[in-house]
């Protein structure tokens, strides 16, 4: 008599079908994961999450801006126009992400006129327009965003583990100074002790010297512009995907190397080290730019890159007020 389990047997016994069993689960894995992305992502649907997700990014653009060594004269027109709009669809409510996006957007854009009203002559008129928007919003909320002196205690190595990861920023203004490899190898050499499935430890990190090879990586990455070709070095993290055996860890890559990256990015400001995660949100047509670009294996998957230096004297940093709210008790 066949029982459900007499057949799964017998199909496992066929030569080859225990690997078309398994692509058939990667594709339905991967149809799961873009209808919950397609569903619930901002890319589509326009919500009040979506609005302070648009928000919170372009208020962080400006942020960045500011925090670059020499920031162009009234540079984002386009951001703030964007940002102006994106601000004035935010709904009149206290929700945190909405009190948070709006603070942060208000911070930022206070800074940028506080900055350019000093540094530069008249404003441009699109500019006295975004202004003359922003103040509707006066009194709503606190500012939160906006860019800071780089703290001493991000300098220095700290005891306590609060202080310590609450002092890491990220920097985008670096010295001349070029950080020692045995530096970066010894960060990297902790960044192994990072949780891995099973220990699998598939994590990876190339070291590549400022100069024509860091250019090489970051031209085809989108959010280095200004500071990137300044680092001392360009780390690029992988993950070898063929340490993962099964359908189900078709995203463990992913967390595997972000958890390597994240111990990396501590081990580095341990040692004094700025640092700043430059994301590899690419295109097929980026990744595949890249992997020609250094020659670099299929079997790996891009994490991201991270540009590696001693802060500048006068860095600056992005304030980016954080979201406390992200944790809860119960599974309620």
């Amino acid at each position: 008599m066949l029982t459900k389990k007499s057949v799964k047997k017998r199909i496992a016994e066929i030569p080859g079908a225990r690997s078309a069993r398994d692509e058939v689960e990667i594709v339905r894995g991967y149809v799961a994961d873009w209808r919950r992305y397609r569903r619930f992502s901002g890319r589509a649907e326009v919500d009040d999450y979506s609005v302070c997700a648009r928000v919170v990014m372009d208020s962080h653009r400006i942020e960045k801006g500011l925090a670059l060594p020499t920031p162009r004269n009234w540079f984002g027109r386009d951001v703030l126009e964007r940002l102006s709009a994106a601000v004035g669809e935010l709904p009149n409510n206290a929700d945190s992400h909405v009190v948070h996006a709006r603070s942060m957007a208000l911070g930022a854009v206070d800074d940028y006129f506080g900055y350019f009203d000093a540094v530069s002559g008249p404003a441009p008129e699109w500019a006295e327009e975004v202004r003359k928007k922003f103040a509707l919003f006066l009194g709503l909320d606190e500012r939160e965003g906006g860019i800071k002196p780089l703290s001493s205690s991000a300098r220095q190595t700290a005891i306590d583990f609060s202080e310590f990861v609450s002092s890491r920023e990220s920097v985008r203004s670096f010295s001349d100074q070029v950080v020692p490899l045995s530096e970066i190898e010894a960060a990297a050499t902790l960044a192994s002790t990072s949780p891995s499935v099973c220990n699998r430890q598939g994590a990876l990190c190339r070291i590549v010297p400022r100069g024509p090879e860091a250019d090489r990586m970051l031209k085809h990455q989108n959010g280095n512009k200004g500071f990137g070709s300044d680092a001392s070095h360009v780390l690029l993290i992988t993950h070898d995907l063929r340490t993962m055996l099964t359908p189900g860890e078709r995203n463990q890559a992913y967390v595997d190397g972000g958890l390597y990256a994240m111990t990396l990015l501590y081990a580095l400001h341990a040692r004094g080290i700025g640092a700043c995660c430059l994301n590899w949100s690419a295109t097929k047509a980026q990744d595949f730019g890249l992997r020609r670009e250094i020659n670099l294996p299929d079997h790996e998957l891009v994490i991201m890159m991270i540009a590696v230096g001693y802060p500048a004297d006068d860095a600056r940093v992005t304030v980016s007020p954080l979201r406390t709210d992200r944790h809860k008790v119960g599974i309620s």
